[in-house]
């Protein structure tokens, strides 16, 4: 597992060093002679306040959520759950390593696969609930962020991304005791078979799971929604400071809706932790508001607050928990 994770991040800094060396010699056209920091003492606390915000309130609405299924399962679960997740996305392709992970920390906590995975999913779902409540505001108000040729193709990749795995996932939900009869049916046998019938298994108990989120949890799923909506906002939020100190324009407003934006089209970019290409989105969407000469320093900045350091946290939390490195292969 250690050495996956060195992998990861060796993947992850090469794609992101990359990403900054076409930045400087395609978009900034050599080394910024004038760039400089604003360390207003508003700006700073600001990041802080927010950054802390974001990261409580995304461990709490997990929290939560896993409580309906399991009473044992602890805020710091919710923490090497919530941060630990950061890390394996930010080292995997489609940063998919962190859902494995996760369902292996709820699994210890007796929650079975399928409800862990009525977790995850509901989890997904809260966060297309923020994007649904704020994207008419978007659209009304901000409508140039949706312009240009590189934003309609990510919008036209990740509605293709989103349909296949919305009908897939229909698909198993709607129709599998139908699906689980055909391969009854075949006498079929071996470890593929073993394999199908075991998803069909937790299909069936993910089903359950949602159940239970909107009856007996309905009370928790309430309160994961609402911290959700805060934890994402004040994510959305802090890049206006962020801006500030990179002595950006003066908008909340464009810099809140910059950021959701961004948030949404980086989501399942191919490459580890999105390097690469969330360096290019805030290059090209943060232009506007964002000098040029400063676009680099306010890139890292900005990828330090969202990424970097709720990764390093969850390192340190991964690192701590020795007896998960060694069980995780």
């Amino acid at each position: 597992m250690k050495d996956k994770i060195r992998k990861g991040i060796f993947l992850f800094i090469v794609f992101t060093a990359i990403a900054y060396a076409v930045i400087f010699i395609f978009y900034l056209k050599g080394i910024p002679k004038n760039s400089k920091i604003d360390f207003n003492p508003v700006f700073i606390g600001g990041i802080a306040a927010l950054f802390v915000i974001y990261n409580f309130f995304n461990i709490l609405r997990v929290y939560f959520l896993a409580r309906i299924f399991s009473k044992e399962f602890t805020l710091q679960d919710s923490a090497l759950f919530t941060l630990g997740g950061v890390l394996l996305a930010l080292i995997t392709p489609f940063q998919a390593g962190g859902m494995p992970f996760q369902l292996y920390i709820m699994s210890k906590r007796n929650i079975t696969p399928g409800e862990g995975t009525s977790i995850l999913i509901s989890r997904g779902l809260q966060s297309i609930l923020v994007f649904a409540f704020t994207i008419p505001f978007t659209m009304i108000f901000f409508s140039q962020l949706l312009t240009g040729s590189m934003v309609a193709m990510l919008l036209r990749y990740f509605i293709i991304l989103y349909s296949l795995l919305f009908l897939t996932a229909f698909v198993l939900i709607v129709f599998t005791a139908r699906i689980k009869n055909f391969f009854e049916k075949k006498n079929l046998s071996g470890k593929m078979t073993a394999f199908i019938f075991k998803i069909l298994d937790e299909v069936q108990n993910f089903k359950k799971g949602i159940i239970s989120m909107f009856t007996k949890g309905l009370k928790e799923n309430m309160l994961s929604i609402l911290c959700t909506f805060i934890a994402l906002y004040a994510g959305f939020a802090v890049t206006y400071f962020a801006v500030r100190m990179a002595f950006g324009k003066d908008d909340f407003f464009l810099a809140f809706n910059i950021q959701f934006i961004l948030t949404y089209l980086s989501a399942f970019v191919p490459t580890p932790g999105s390097s690469g290409v969330a360096e290019g989105g805030i290059a090209l969407l943060y232009s506007q508001i964002v000098p040029k000469d400063q676009i680099v320093f306010f890139i890292f900045l900005l990828r330090l607050i969202t990424t970097y350091v709720p990764a390093l946290l969850g390192l340190v939390l991964l690192f701590d928990k020795k007896n998960i490195l060694s069980e995780l292969k």
